[in-house]
């Protein structure tokens, strides 16, 4: 089943797919992500509507699909500035819970860290945050290579609950020790 999923941007005719999709994780994990279900209801836009439709270089979102359809969603941004031009953010990462346990989140990861730098020259470190209760998503950023520099305790609050930010880094040379990074597909 692994074997037919590929990985690649988002197009602009799948905008309906993402909007689902982000819907979905907002709706069944409202914990891990810092937009509420119903805040996004009611707005027209989408955290990667601009990217999708700008389609650039340096600022995507990456799908996982299986067929035609998306199953997984992580996205990266490069920041403008030129003081931080060398920094880059992967962010709103997500994969249908029907599809976990595939390593189909850790393959989408990898893939979008490896366009970001292939993509971007400048680029020297990518920038992850996860909620600290997200045990597998921290898990897979240590594996990775991901390392936490800081963390923002109280960060969201939802509810009468509090979590914590833990924000993490991944610099470039890293990405030399993997053998064989992975590709599109």
């Amino acid at each position: 089943m692994k074997e037919d999923i590929t990985y690649r941007i988002v197009h602009r005719n799948e905008i309906e797919q993402y909007h689902k999709l982000r819907l979905c994780c907002l709706k069944d994990f409202p914990q891990n992500f810092g937009t509420l279900y119903e805040d996004q209801l009611e707005s027209s836009n989408f955290k990667f509507d601009k990217v999708i439709l700008q389609n650039n270089n340096t600022d995507f979102l990456m799908g996982a699909f299986k067929k035609e359809k998306l199953i997984g969603i992580c996205g990266f941004i490069h920041e403008k500035r030129t003081k931080n031009s060398h920094l880059g953010e992967v962010s709103s990462m997500y994969v249908s819970p029907r599809y976990s346990g595939m390593k189909i989140g850790q393959t989408l990861l990898l893939n979008t860290i490896k366009l970001a730098f292939d993509n971007i020259e400048i680029l020297e470190q990518i920038k992850i945050a996860v909620v600290e209760r997200n045990k597998a998503a921290l898990y897979m950023y240590t594996k990775i290579g991901f390392v936490e520099y800081g963390r923002f305790q109280d960060y969201f609050k939802y509810g009468e609950n509090y979590e914590t930010l833990i924000y993490m880094k991944f610099k470039k040379y890293q990405s030399e020790i993997f053998p064989s990074f992975p590709t599109g597909t």
